[in-house]
């Protein structure tokens, strides 16, 4: 797979596509990164994490110089940002889906619901921190979990919890309700309850398998497809960055960048080539995904260099021709 010379314009995921899971980019992606912005490209990342998580990993590391071409939606879209010709961060997002939708009482009744579940599941909670980190406090326990509290989105993740054998899933009381893709996953039972209680509540939220093992709430009728959607549709949002509508007409001015494409197993990276002219190249970093599992139509390639997730993104960003 070669450089696409003609994007003015990446769309790019961030947990395991430009970074490992609560860890910083590699400093070898971030000099890449300098120079695909530094040549007049811009790059819009848009992530299922924070917007405090996405500065402190990938973009504060950024030359200052090139972060006026950068984009963030963070929380699944929930939220745009972008950064003044000084590089930092505009005093208001370009849109906030949260504070549109939600009044004082509803985000309280929101995090009341999310704390009914932990009682429920009997779900032990820790704070985001690398996996392995997790894994040397928590050990293997199926029922712990990692709590993000991202403001327009809350999200569990389940390290030890959404690949279960029977044995395990019947010693936590889900053998009848977590089925998923031939082994067990605690993510189904709790969607489902959450499904209910939020319904019950009124609360304009929605939940979805996210990543590897979370399970996202971010505030209803925000996703990756319509964060992209808004700024490729907003001239002012596009004239941020210098570029203009019909500098994107072309659909190599385009290229999506991520490593979940699946509908079968949420993939939320579709979302974003879902938004675009299907001709769009999308790069799946994510060298063992099933094709057959990817939506129809779309121009979704698996990375075909030695390296996956963020390792294959350095080999392809190492591939570009000198300037």
């Amino acid at each position: 797979m070669h450089w696409n010379d003609n994007i003015k314009l990446i769309l790019s995921d961030i947990d395991e596509t430009v970074a490992d899971v609560y860890m910083p980019a590699d400093p070898e992606i971030i000099n890449e990164l300098d120079k695909v912005l530094s040549e007049g490209i811009a790059v819009f990342f848009i992530s299922g994490g924070g917007l405090q998580s996405i500065q402190d990993r990938v973009t504060n590391k950024l030359k200052p110089v090139n972060r006026v071409r950068v984009l963030i939606a963070h929380c699944t879209g929930a939220e745009v940002w972008g950064f003044d010709k000084g590089g930092n961060l505009r005093e208001k997002p370009f849109y906030s889906v949260y504070e549109e939708k939600m009044n004082t009482d509803q985000k309280l009744k929101w995090r009341s619901l999310v704390q009914q579940l932990i009682r429920e599941f009997n779900l032990k909670t820790f704070p985001t921190m690398p996996v392995e980190e997790f894994k040397q406090r928590a050990g293997n326990d199926p029922l712990s979990i990692m709590l993000a509290d991202r403001g327009p989105q809350i999200t569990l993740e389940f390290v030890n919890g959404y690949d279960l054998t029977p044995e395990q899933a019947k010693e936590i009381n889900i053998i009848d309700s977590g089925v998923q893709k031939n082994s067990y996953d605690l993510r189904i039972p709790v969607l489902e309850r959450a499904e209910q209680l939020l319904r019950e509540a009124n609360l304009p939220i929605g939940i979805r398998l996210g990543g590897v093992f979370a399970l996202d709430m971010p505030v209803g009728g925000v996703s990756k497809e319509h964060a992209v959607k808004f700024v490729l549709e907003s001239d002012r949002v596009l004239e941020t960055l210098g570029l203009k509508k019909e500098n994107l007409s072309d659909p190599e001015s385009l290229e999506i960048w991520g490593d979940k494409y699946s509908e079968i197993n949420g993939g939320t990276d579709r979302h974003m080539s879902l938004a675009v002219n299907p001709k769009v190249r999308s790069i799946d970093f994510r060298k063992d995904e099933n094709p057959k599992e990817f939506p129809k139509g779309l121009n979704i390639q698996i990375w075909d260099g030695r390296q996956s997730l963020h390792n294959g993104l350095l080999e392809y960003l190492k591939s570009q021709t000198p300037s």
